[in-house]
């Protein structure tokens, strides 16, 4: 008879980055207070730091600023970075990630759909269901910036995790990121660690 494994809590909270897990569609929901670049810069230096190939998908002009992701670690080198043109329409960031998913050489992608031409795209499962399929052909992790501020849900029913990050000041200039579990479909996380950061030079 063949074993069965099963996956026991961990010990200890772990953060965000070392549980996502893969083959699913994970949403980082924006808020008032919230860290969502945050949470979403650490997930991409631990994808590197592992070895893996990783990819962000935004907006023309969206918010990336290659200083701070340096001074974050994450190797810029590496990093491919997608800018899709306004005008190309709702639809366009998707496709371009699933253009990159099915290429099968990446094994984190960030895509920002906080834009409110985005919203939209919360009505129609079928771009989820095409990334969801590729991310499981692959094994990959997709992460979904989404404007959470204002809505309960998430971006749709194929999303498996939907965290919402937040800011607690823990001294001056020092900050840490509460993440908030609004689903888990997965069934797959533990308790979430507390991540203390060091604020941008300005913020006390």
């Amino acid at each position: 008879m063949a074993a069965t494994f099963l996956k026991l809590p961990a010990l200890r909270p772990l953060p965000l980055a070392e549980q996502l897990p893969a083959g699913r569609l994970i949403e980082i929901a924006s808020a008032a207070d919230g860290a969502q670049m945050t949470a979403a810069v650490a997930c991409l230096q631990h994808a590197q730091a592992q070895g893996e190939t990783a990819a962000w998908v935004q907006p023309a002009g969206g918010t990336l600023f290659p200083p701070d992701l340096a001074d974050s670690g994450v190797d810029l080198e590496a990093l491919l970075i997608v800018n899709v043109p306004v005008n190309a329409g709702a639809f366009a960031a998707v496709k371009a990630a699933e253009l990159l998913l099915r290429s099968g050489g990446f094994g984190l992608l960030i895509l920002d759909m906080r834009e409110q031409r985005a919203q939209g795209l919360a009505r129609d499962s079928a771009w989820q269901g095409r990334l969801l399929g590729v991310a499981r052909e692959h094994d990959s992790r997709i992460v979904l910036l989404s404007a959470g501020v204002g809505h309960t849900g998430s971006l749709g029913p194929l999303v498996s995790v939907c965290i919402e990050p937040h800011r607690k000041r823990l001294a001056r200039g020092l900050f840490a990121v509460e993440h908030r579990v609004r689903k888990d479909k997965s069934g797959l996380l533990s308790t979430l660690a507390d991540e203390p950061r060091r604020g941008p030079p300005g913020l006390l």
